[in-house]
């Protein structure tokens, strides 16, 4: 087992039962109460690895009835987490951190989800931030000492699922249950500062892994290093571009960078084309393609990415792939497509598309006053205030 020292009184007593919740924290007072309380109806137990607080979190976890350990941090993921798997004594663990919430979810249904369960694991909904869709994550697992995390950052527990999967012919299957994570929210300076040396040594260890490289570039970016964020994002494409089949984590470098240039003002329309061809299914592309064409004098052409945005079925998000902003499918659309047919001269549907945007995000001031002008240019008279 790994070294930790118990904190909480009876921290060592660890209980039986279902279905334990397990989390590494540091400095996480302002969040940590909210993910207790959350999680403390359905859990027969709650491991928490404190690997350094200068806060209260300690003694708020304990409050929540929390077993609290401490672990020296030495720049490893990996190593914390499984320290605090070493001391779960249930069935299942849920994998969970500070910054994320339980949506709430009857106990019954947890025991009748778990109990007697062949799989080895469940892959749960994950909304990565506030607003955006969920998609499907390997929280949930069978408690066994052989699924355990490897690599210091972007910690890996996957690998170790299936080969137990394999070995023991259980299955892995998903559940709806699910996590909201509101850690993103905010000034990130502090864990970037953190992260970057461990992801410069992790693409070192990995340099094949893309979602590393596209990590990497939100880091510098988000460090003010915009120029350095750019060369690691068109490494990572160069890299999606010599491997045999697409892997799904290069569209992040391909929107990323595409999103920085549009920024500035810079030609986008070959990026853009080489990642359609590669990722023709990816929601983000077709956006932004849609406003590339919109801004090119080609709103017919536009017109087609925006309907299309409106008419996804956001029900198979979740496992068709990764997380978007759902505004992309909502406001975003609406707006976007309210402008081509402004632009195409349908002035009365401009103006029900800037309504249908302005019902999506009611603070925004500009879009009664665009519906105002598209009205004005139909010839129809605005509706009365009633």
């Amino acid at each position: 087992m790994s070294h930790v020292v118990p904190v909480s009184a009876g921290a060592g007593d660890a209980p039986a039962g279902l279905l334990a919740a397990s989390l590494i924290v540091r400095n996480e007072s302002a969040f940590i109460a909210d993910c207790l309380a959350s999680v403390r109806p359905v859990v027969d137990d709650i491991v928490v690895v404190d690997t350094g607080s200068t806060d209260d979190t300690a003694a708020i976890a304990a409050s929540y009835g929390a077993r609290v350990f401490h672990f020296r941090w030495r720049d490893d993921f990996a190593a914390a987490r499984n320290a605090g798997l070493d001391q779960c004594r249930t069935d299942w663990i849920l994998y969970i951190d500070a910054d994320e919430r339980l949506a709430p979810v009857p106990r019954g249904e947890v025991e009748a989800l778990l109990s007697g369960a062949r799989e080895a694991a469940f892959r749960l909904l994950l909304r990565p931030l506030v607003g955006a869709t969920p998609y499907r994550e390997y929280r949930l697992w069978r408690n066994d000492p052989r699924i355990r995390f490897c690599n210091a950052i972007h910690e890996k527990v996957v690998p170790a699922i299936h080969a137990l999967a394999a070995l023991e012919r259980r299955p892995v299957s998903t559940c709806d249950l699910l996590l909201d994570h509101v850690g993103y929210e905010g000034d990130q300076t502090h864990k970037h500062r953190r992260n970057l040396p461990m992801l410069r040594r992790q693409v070192r260890a990995e340099p094949e892994n893309l979602f590393l490289w596209h990590h990497l570039a939100r880091v510098l970016a988000g460090l003010g290093q915009e120029r350095a964020s750019e060369q690691v994002l068109l490494h990572a494409i160069d890299i999606s571009r010599a491997k045999p089949e697409a892997d799904y984590c290069g569209v992040l470098a391909y929107t990323e960078l595409i999103g920085m240039r549009m920024a500035r003002g810079e030609g986008v329309t070959d990026l853009i084309a080489e990642g359609r061809r590669c990722y023709p299914a990816n929601y983000v592309l077709i956006w932004q393609e849609a406003r590339l064409l919109a801004a090119s004098g080609r709103p017919g052409d536009a017109l087609a990415g925006f309907d299309a945005l409106l008419a996804a079925d956001q029900s198979r998000l979740p496992d068709a792939g990764p997380s978007y902003d759902q505004r992309l499918f909502t406001e975003a659309a609406h707006d976007g497509r309210a402008l081509c047919l402004f632009r195409l001269g349908r002035y009365a549907e401009s103006a029900e598309a800037y309504d249908l945007a302005a019902r999506c995000a009611p603070g925004n001031p500009e879009y009664p006053v665009k519906r105002q002008l598209a009205l004005s240019m139909s010839g129809r008279p605005a509706p009365v205030a009633s």
